[in-house]
């Protein structure tokens, strides 16, 4: 029977600490993989076929609208905490002031990726 010291034993504590991180990790990085896997140019046309009524979804809608009846699609990816999946979450959901869409899990995932790809572009000068 080998016996294991101390330090044999913080060592296999420690390769244990790691390959659970590694797993994780690995984990994460495929999740995210498939979070990334729609298509924003077909997100955009999809968008600006079905949501702009109610929504600005590009730059240049935005500062055409007199009224706005939805937030603007830039807002809304640049709120704070928003993700694929609380996109995700969003668009599964029904509201009783939007209509109830029905979207495939590509048009969801196409929607989410032109979204997302909104971050961060927003123009100087203009409302959060």
């Amino acid at each position: 029977m080998i016996q294991l010291n101390r330090s044999d034993e913080n060592d296999e504590k420690l390769m244990r600490a790691v390959m659970f991180a590694s797993i994780l990790a690995a984990s994460a990085s495929a999740a995210n993989a498939q979070d990334s896997s729609g298509n924003p140019e077909a997100g955009r046309a999809f968008a600006r076929q079905v949501c702009s009524p109610c929504h600005a979804v590009t730059a240049e809608q935005a500062s055409q609208r007199v009224m706005a009846i939805g937030p603007d699609f830039q807002t809304i990816a640049n709120t704070p905490g928003m993700t694929t999946t609380a996109l995700r979450a969003f668009l599964q959901t029904p509201y009783p002031k939007m209509p109830n869409l029905i979207l495939t899990p590509e048009q969801s995932a196409d929607v989410i990726a032109f979204v997302l790809s909104l971050r961060d572009r927003r123009q100087p000068g203009s409302k959060p």
